[in-house]
């Protein structure tokens, strides 16, 4: 190779190399970390359709609830005043479907056919059961959606057990948004106590029974307890014992336990000395409460506006609320409370309706439910709505200082329905004596049977 074809081959190297430098001087590629991947939604884009460019405008939403008179009256107050002041023009039509079992029914009727509505009430366990049959869409995108959904603080504001209870077991998934909250409290007659030489509520089951055959005489129709047949009262019991109602796993119902047993065992041995009554009227235990014939009674929350209502109206005496007795370290409480959940549809639908169920669980609507009904907010800043009403109403403030303390959500999977019916069914034949270990068991095996 002669001298002068060396020389061009250089020439032409050296020149190559001048380019590429000049070009990335030039024009430098970004880092790599610099580089916007492309994300893909973490939802299924043909249920949800691109969730944050959807336009949810003009709307018509069907919401089928189970409520009647003055529940109903305001349920459609509020819906009248999201469709006069929402900015999409959406509207949502609420109709009665029945009662909560009837309304149930209806639905499953209907899942094959799709004939649904966009927006149901319902319980966990109906959720549940909707949810298995694929009828359901999952709410957590609408929550996780930075369009549509809420900000860490906004959350934060919820009582967690709100939140938890709306994650179906089986799916881990969030197919219902809460509605309002509820749980059993112990109601007690505060001037009786104090003439029965107490100072406080009872702490433990043995002081409960004490206080109750203190205070219990056949001869003249008063008594320490009257006991409701109701599996949440069974199931309270039972945790405040160190029981569960499911295994670990939640395959599995585990109340045929020690403590499952112990806890019927109480109930048949209170009624059985005459410490106790069985409450056989639908609002007995209440009246009979506010009429000074019962020193405790186990209630919902939210009844409380009727025993302010019939202690006023009865012997109107001193009164208050307090935990369960318990056989722990500190007492635990079952919440249940109605959620709402909606069907697969449209796209634009669906978001209309998450945008419903949104301005509906704000603090200043529930304000409104809660200050109408008394059941407890699900959202914490709803008090500073309900100033006035917890002035006047100082056990509803105590009622919403047990949601910060041991809470568990009721059961909410698959055919807990049946096992509640079947639980209630126990309670009743222990009350008439039945065996309960045989009752137990056999509960237990049912309820084990309903999870299929």
């Amino acid at each position: 190779m002669t001298r002068k074809i060396l020389s061009k081959l250089l020439a032409f190297f050296l020149i190559s190399i001048l380019i590429s430098v000049l070009a990335v001087a030039c024009c430098p590629r970004p880092p790599e970390e610099d580089v916007e991947p492309t994300r893909r939604p973490s939802y299924d884009v043909e249920i949800y359709g691109e969730l944050e460019g959807i336009d949810p405008s003009e709307q018509v939403i069907v919401f089928w609830h189970p409520y009647t008179q003055g529940q109903e009256e305001l349920l459609l107050a509020l819906i009248d005043q999201f469709n006069a002041g929402n900015e999409w023009g959406i509207t949502i039509v609420g109709e009665y479907a029945g009662s909560s079992d009837a309304l149930y029914d209806e639905i499953l009727g209907r899942i094959e056919s799709h004939a649904l509505p966009d927006i149901v009430i319902a319980e966990q366990h109906q959720v549940a059961a909707y949810a298995a049959q694929g009828a359901l869409i999952a709410l957590d995108p609408y929550v996780e959606s930075e369009a549509w959904g809420y900000k860490d603080e906004d959350l934060g504001d919820f009582f967690p057990i709100a939140l938890n209870a709306d994650r179906v077991p089986q799916f881990d998934d969030r197919y219902g948004w809460p509605f309002y909250l509820s749980m059993e409290v112990l109601y007690y007659n505060e001037d009786w106590l104090v003439e029965l030489g107490y100072t406080e509520p009872p702490k433990t089951w043995a002081d409960f029974a004490e206080m109750a055959c203190a205070a219990s005489d056949s001869a003249v129709g008063t008594y320490g307890y009257e006991f409701s047949v109701d599996a949440l009262t069974f199931v309270d019991m039972l945790l405040n014992r160190g029981g569960q109602v499911f295994g670990e796993d939640a395959g599995a119902y585990v109340f045929d336990s020690e403590e499952g047993l112990a806890t019927l065992t109480f109930i048949q041995d209170l009624l059985g000395r005459e410490c106790a009554i069985l409450k056989t009227e639908r609002a007995g235990a209440r009246t009979d409460f506010g009429a000074g014939r019962v020193l405790f009674t186990i209630g919902s929350i939210s009844d409380l506006p009727q025993y302010r209502r019939d202690v006023a109206e009865g012997a109107g005496f001193n009164w208050s609320i307090s935990r369960l007795p318990t056989a722990l370290s500190e007492p635990w409480a079952s919440v249940r409370g109605p959620s709402f959940s909606i069907f697969q549809s449209t796209p634009e639908k669906q978001l209309a309706a998450w945008l419903f169920l949104k301005w509906f669980t704000a603090p200043e609507q529930q304000a409104r439910w809660a200050r109408t009904f008394g059941d407890l907010s699900i959202r914490s800043s709803t008090a500073d709505f309900l100033q006035d009403y917890i002035a006047e109403n100082p056990r509803y403030d105590v009622a919403l200082s047990f949601l910060d303390g041991e809470v568990a959500a009721e059961p909410g999977v698959v055919g807990y329905g049946e096992c509640r019916e079947a639980m209630q069914e126990m309670l009743s034949a222990i009350a008439s004596r039945g065996e309960p270990a045989p009752w137990l068991a056999d509960t237990a095996r049912i309820c084990d049977a309903s999870l299929e």
